[in-house]
């Protein structure tokens, strides 16, 4: 409350900082049926995270064979297809496979709901839980 700056307020004031709704406990605080829980909600964010990715990632995927598409097509009418144009499509190719290796990385992320997931799987197996 020391960095609260009301400025010019004439009447009551009211702070709602929702303390009650969101108290955060350790994992190795929680009990069982809370880190099932915990466990089933982070596996839920990171298949909501992958399935993002890979939306991303595929729709980048057609987009880049409908360009091939479209400049092979275009070379074959000109009557213009030769080695060189062969070669800067396969470097075109090699292009965006690197791009959608990068693509498969793991995020931040992701490796902090993994390493979530680790923790819950090693406290649930400490508890002979599993």
């Amino acid at each position: 409350m020391r960095d609260f700056n009301p400025g010019d307020i004439h009447g009551d004031v009211t702070i709602n900082d929702n303390s009650e709704n969101s108290v955060y406990k350790l994992l190795i605080h929680c009990n069982n049926e809370e880190l099932l829980h915990e466990e089933a909600h982070r596996n839920q964010l990171l298949r909501d995270e992958r399935s993002r990715k890979n939306g991303v990632t595929w729709k980048f995927l057609a987009f880049l064979a409908l360009l091939l598409l479209v400049a092979a097509g275009w070379f074959y009418i000109q009557g213009s297809m030769n080695a060189v144009t062969f070669l800067i499509g396969a470097a075109s190719v090699m292009t965006g496979i690197a791009t959608l290796q990068q693509a498969d990385k793991q995020t931040p992320f992701e490796k902090r709901q993994i390493a979530t997931l680790n923790e819950i799987h090693t406290l649930l197996r400490e508890r002979d839980v599993r």
